[in-house]
């Protein structure tokens, strides 16, 4: 499955610099989201099962 987050950053070019900023942060935070979200979905899956 993949996921493609879409965001603008107002501000001009303060909101470019914000956004090179945060981008690599909100990466991350978002492989751990969709790592967590698997592994609940799998449990659940292996719950219904049971």
């Amino acid at each position: 499955m993949t996921y493609k987050v879409e965001y603008v950053i107002g501000l001009g070019p303060v909101g470019l610099v914000l956004d090179r900023i945060q981008q690599p942060g909100m990466r991350a935070n978002m492989r751990t989201s969709m790592a967590n979200l698997s592994t609940l979905i799998r449990s659940e899956t292996l719950n219904t099962r049971g």
